[in-house]
């Protein structure tokens, strides 16, 4: 998945997608099998990116509370 805006909802959408053709009785058995095996990789991709981000607002969430308290209190 290449870096950039709107990738992870392009990601997101092609998830629902897919899990919407593997729901279809008449899906081939080869197909479902790589259409779940490409879920799995898109999910793997998706749980990364959120991963980071989440570290990323924690580390800012830090460096913001440290940035206050060595600031003190105003007044």
């Amino acid at each position: 998945m290449p870096e950039g805006e709107g990738s992870l909802d392009k990601a997101l959408v092609r998830l629902e997608e897919i899990a919407d053709k593997l729901e279809d009785p008449a899906l081939d058995l080869d197909e479902a099998v790589r259409l779940y095996e490409e879920g799995l990789r898109l999910y793997g991709e998706c749980a990364k990116r959120l991963d980071a981000a989440d570290l990323r607002i924690t580390q800012l969430a830090d460096a913001l509370a440290k940035q206050a308290r060595e600031r003190g209190p105003r007044g």
